[in-house]
Formats: C-alpha cells, structure tokens, sequence
C-alpha cells in the first residue's frame, strides 16, 4: 500500500453492486414479463459511492467493506483496477456471495430497492481491527451502512467510535435505511452512538424514523444536542446544517432528477470536503448540494465531478462573487 497521510478519509461500511433497472413504473403481476429500456451493473453501495465521489475531489481513501469472489467481487476488483482505486481494506471471501441490490428507477426518478446481504453477513469489528493500522492514518473515519451490518449495528461499533475520537480522529456517521423497521431497540442504539458522533448525516425520512416524529424540525430538536453536529439531506426541499443554537437552511438546485441513486452519499463525500476547506457551514451545504444535484441530473453512464465542475456550476448558479475563488473561508 502507498502510504497514506491524514487527508486520508476511511470509509467503513457497505461496499456492493447495484443494478439498475429503469423505467420501472409498475413491476408486473405474478407470471407477467415486461420489458424495460435499460440495466447496467455499478459499483455501490454507500461505501462505494462515497469511495468513487471521495477519489474524483482528490481525496484518498481506506476502505473497508466484505465481498465475496464470485462473479460481481470479481466485477468490483475490475472496476476498482480499472479506475486506479485501492481495495486494500476490503476482505475478498473465499466462497462468499457479494452483496447486490437490485434498483427499480421510476421515470419520474424515484427508486425502489431490493438488496442481498451476502458477504456483508460477516462483515464484524475483526475486519475493521484488522486494517486498524491504515484507519488509523485517516483524518475522518466515515461509518456507513450500518443497518445493512448485521454485525456491525450502531451497539457493534459505539466502543470504536469512542476509541476513535479518543485519538483524535473525526467520527462520520450515516447508517442508510434500516430494512428491520426501526425497531426501539435500533433507535436506542442508535441515539447511543450519536455521543460518539462528530458528524451525523441522515437523510430527512430517516431522522424521522429514527425520533417516531412526523415532522423533521421536531426530530431535529430531539436529536441535536447528541451528535457534534448533524448535516439533515432534505431532498428537492435542500439540506440543514444543525448545532445547539444554531440552524442553516440552503435550498437544493433545480435541476431534473433523473438518477437520485447515492445521491446522498455523494453529498455527504462533498460536505466533508467542504469542511476540510474550512469553508463555513453554507458553503458545505452549497458545495454538498451542488455535487449531488450534478450527479442526479446526469442520464447514461455516471461521471463523478471534479472539484473545478463543481466550482463552475456553483458560480453559475449562485455568481462569482459568492463562488469566485477556491481559497479557504473562514468559518
């Protein structure tokens, strides 16, 4: 491995193929077959889309996941050493089943998810512990994926988490969408490790889920002392930075969404480089919300932007003077 510095981001969590499948606007009856324009196989999951984003801005990048050596690991080591990507963390499972969800894109954009666990089953805190060495080099340490861990839930990863901070490191959360329900004893679990949390960036629906509120101001206050901070992803309606009192709306960009898929995951890769810049927390969530409304605008094949791509349309949208040079900005 090529050594690594503190720019380094770790990223630990749910590294998988996703297949897309659109337009799906109905799924057919039993016995029914209907055809549709198009499927392509991605490197995914919230680690890969985090992992590809991280790599296009120039950030380094230790990721650790599970795969297995079938057909679709040995897809992802292809496309990883295609792309110039390192998987140095990511354990390859004799005989295991890489993980792959199966994703329905409506016309309209909107997805529907059916995933396998596979490889991801096994996934524990000794693959973590064995790559310790390289996490440890890393300037934040992104959890994601956890809900989709089986062994590695919010209770599974709090005693790291803690370990984490302790030596300095900055503690990046966002656990994705819980396919159990969001039973209490996830939410405890959950609330638990926000203590333990720098940076926690759940998505709108998912903060909702997570409090029981139905409106996602009175799940904010009931989570906003826990967590460092919390960055909530709003969808067409933006995104909000959160501290103890202190709240930041920015609204999101129109744009047609064509392909939402990891759109949050991008965003959250975007708010982190962001922040490294020490650029206030507006221009996080302008940077964050202009990367991720270029990739749900783009159709045909994904191209990750670079930091210049995201700077022009940002100038664009919002005028050189607020967006007219790249330097530092005090926070």
């Amino acid at each position: 491995m090529t050594s690594t510095t503190i720019s380094t981001l770790a990223i630990i969590g749910n590294l998988n193929i996703d297949l897309w499948i659109r337009p799906v606007d109905r799924f057919p009856s039993p016995d029914e077959e209907r055809v549709v324009d198009s499927a392509r196989l991605e490197l995914a999951g919230t680690a890969g889309y985090a992992l590809l984003a991280s790599m296009s801005l120039g950030m380094d990048v230790v990721t650790v996941s599970t795969i297995g050596d079938d057909a679709f690991g040995q897809y992802i080591q292809q496309s990883a050493q295609r792309l110039g990507i390192s998987l140095v963390g990511v354990d390859v499972l004799a005989g295991g089943e890489t993980p792959i969800s199966m994703v329905f894109i409506g016309s309209d954009g909107s997805r529907s998810i059916i995933s396998t666990l596979g490889a991801h089953q096994l996934m524990d805190m000794d693959v973590v512990a064995r790559h310790d060495d390289d996490i440890a080099r890393c300037k934040e340490v992104f959890l994601c994926g956890n809900y989709l861990l089986p062994r590695m839930g919010p209770a599974d990863v709090l005693e790291y988490a803690q370990a984490v901070r302790r030596r300095g490191q900055v503690v990046v959360f966002d656990p994705s969408w819980d396919p159990s329900g969001w039973t209490d004893g996830v939410r405890k679990e959950t609330i638990a490790l926000l203590r333990a949390v720098d940076i926690y960036m759940p998505n709108v629906e998912e903060l909702k889920r997570l409090t029981g509120q139905a409106n996602w101001r009175d799940a904010v206050r009931d989570v906003a002392a826990v967590p460092g901070e919390m960055v909530v992803k709003r969808g067409p309606q933006g995104s909000s930075y959160i501290r103890v009192g202190e709240r930041i709306d920015v609204p999101a960009f129109e744009v047609e969404a064509v392909n939402t898929i990891g759109a949050g995951d991008v965003f959250d890769v975007g708010y982190l480089y962001a922040r490294r810049m020490n650029w206030n927390p507006r221009r996080r969530l302008e940077f964050a919300t202009a990367l991720a409304a270029i990739i749900v605008s783009q159709t045909g094949t994904r191209e990750y932007p670079v930091v210049e791509t995201v700077l022009s349309f940002l100038r664009e949208r919002l005028g050189e003077d607020t967006w007219g040079h790249l330097g530092p900005v005090s926070s």
